[in-house]
């Protein structure tokens, strides 16, 4: 029998690349799974089901999520999403990001 071996350290790895309006440029991982169930969560969201306040907290907090997971261990908070950020800025984040993370997943190699 061979032996065999793994090492998760050599994966090849899939980044975003993302510029924020303060010149930051940031290289934001793939998420983990409870940022991945958010972001599900928010695609499926009905717009009925939240008021507008309640929505751009909750994009800024994901956005801020997101984007703090980051090869440069930048820290982006939501205040600061909330604060430079609208809510057409923030939803098409996200859904880029989405159209992202579907694509490597997609990907078969």
């Amino acid at each position: 029998m061979a032996n065999v071996s793994f090492d998760f350290n050599k994966i090849k790895r899939s980044f975003f690349n993302v510029t924020l309006k303060d010149g930051r440029k940031l290289q934001v991982k793939m998420p983990m799974k409870k940022t991945f169930d958010k972001l599900s969560a928010l695609q499926n969201m009905e717009e009925s089901e939240v008021n507008i306040d309640d929505l751009m907290d909750t994009y800024g907090a994901l956005c801020a999520e997101t984007l703090s997971h980051n090869l440069n261990k930048e820290t982006v908070t939501t205040e600061y999403m909330v604060g430079n950020y609208d809510i057409e800025e923030m939803t098409e984040f996200i859904k880029q990001f989405y159209i992202f993370v579907g694509g490597v997943t997609d990907d078969p190699n």
